[in-house]
């Protein structure tokens, strides 16, 4: 793949957890790395939030990325200003030269 096609500046975060002041364990993002990548909208859609109502937008996104070993669907993405659910890490050909990581916008926003 062509390097200038990573042309967007992305942050992957990973889940830390720690202790709340009341002692509970609380979940925040933290920075795992800062890398380029192409970013490809693949569809959107509104769906259902609760069984009482209510609409949710979803929109579903593609990354592609030079290979680093670490990523998980753990983590998430940050571009933009908006939060991506990593649902999908694919290590194109097994080749650990690219990466695909399909997100979502789903309802992990930290």
């Amino acid at each position: 793949m062509d390097a200038g096609k990573f042309n967007r500046r992305i942050t992957i975060q990973q889940p830390t957890v720690g202790r709340g002041t009341s002692g509970g364990r609380t979940t925040a993002w933290a920075e795992w790395k800062k890398v380029w990548a192409k970013v490809t909208p693949l569809s959107g859609n509104e769906r259902r939030s609760t069984d009482h109502g209510g609409e949710k937008s979803e929109a579903r996104t593609e990354f592609i990325i030079r290979y680093r070993l670490g990523i998980t669907e753990e983590m998430r993405i940050q571009y933009k200003g908006k939060n991506y659910n990593i649902k999908h890490v694919k290590d194109v050909n097994d080749e650990h030269d690219i990466m695909v990581l399909t997100c979502d916008t789903g309802m992990n926003d930290g």
